[in-house]
């Protein structure tokens, strides 16, 4: 059954493959978009620094679009609570009322990151400005009712973008990299999340909070050392280093950022899954073997 979808945020990676994916299954999908230029039939223009527009209809929307670097929230505390929290429930606010049901995408980062494989349940503890801010507009998002629910996810890898599609580029022109041995995240593939969210708004179910994770949570240089590998590299081009040491703040140093799952494991027979293969699927038209150096 073709359903009508809004897209808050189509120029991210996420809300731009989702548009594409809900597209290919045969919805009727609108998205928003912050640069006037690609403002199509279908393609709504939206600032979320100042979001004075009227949404078109839909059945269901995603808010995709957020203020995710934590050291952008760091430094501009007001303009990232207006993009992250106040025009996001507004929004909502506004979409609910008219009947449309929200899914606000949401982050790990909303706990302490000390503990893995958090429940779904347990209060938010977030230390870190984006992950408080993000928190706030969950609880006040989830407070519309019914037809409000959120999607926390953990680390998206994509191959276009990101520290490691970097470290990729670096490693296969010869230079050497560092990476934090004591910052750890828990990959997904950008897949995970598209089917995750598909199914949410295919697959309607309950309102209220779902989670996406891998199976495990691994260290940056654990990570570039296995890209290392399979490029086909020495692993002393990689080289250990302290994230605090480096200035990464305290309360942005992550542990652990692994979540479970079960609810959305109960609904759709989602499979964690384990962070190596994920690195892998993600970066598999880039990690041909490079001649080393």
């Amino acid at each position: 059954m073709s359903l009508r979808i809004l897209i808050v945020g189509g120029d991210g990676i996420i809300g731009g493959a989702l548009e594409r994916k809900l597209a290919i299954m045969g919805h009727d999908v609108a998205v928003t978009t912050r640069h006037r230029e690609r403002v199509t039939e279908g393609t709504v223009f939206l600032d979320l620094a100042r979001p004075h527009v009227a949404l078109p209809r839909a059945k269901c929307a995603v808010i995709c679009a957020a203020m995710t670097r934590f050291s952008d929230c760091r430094e501009m505390p007001e303009l990232a609570r207006q993009i992250n929290v106040t025009a996001p429930v507004a929004l909502c606010a506004d979409l609910v009322s008219r009947g449309t049901r929200v899914i606000l995408l949401s982050t790990s980062a909303v706990f302490d990151g000390r503990t893995p494989h958090v429940g779904a349940s347990k209060p938010p503890s977030p230390r870190s400005m984006y992950g408080r801010l993000k928190a706030e507009a969950e609880r006040r998002v989830l407070a519309l009712g019914e037809n409000a629910s959120v999607l926390r996810l953990t680390k998206v890898l994509s191959r276009e973008t990101g520290i490691l599609a970097q470290w990729v580029g670096e490693l296969k022109s010869g230079r050497n990299i560092q990476a934090f041995d004591d910052h750890r995240f828990c990959p997904i593939t950008l897949d995970n999340a598209l089917d995750t969210i598909a199914a949410l708004i295919e697959g309607g179910g309950e309102s209220g909070i779902y989670q996406v994770s891998g199976s495990a949570d691994i260290s940056f240089v654990e990570a570039a050392r296995h890209l290392a590998a399979r490029i086909g590299v020495p692993p002393q081009r990689v080289t250990a280093v302290n994230a605090e040491e480096c200035g990464v703040p305290a309360e942005e140093i992550t542990p652990f950022t692994s979540l479970d799952t079960s609810r959305l494991s109960a609904l759709t027979g989602f499979v964690p899954p384990q962070p190596y293969a994920v690195i892998d699927r993600a970066f598999a038209t880039s990690l041909a073997p490079a001649c080393a150096r």
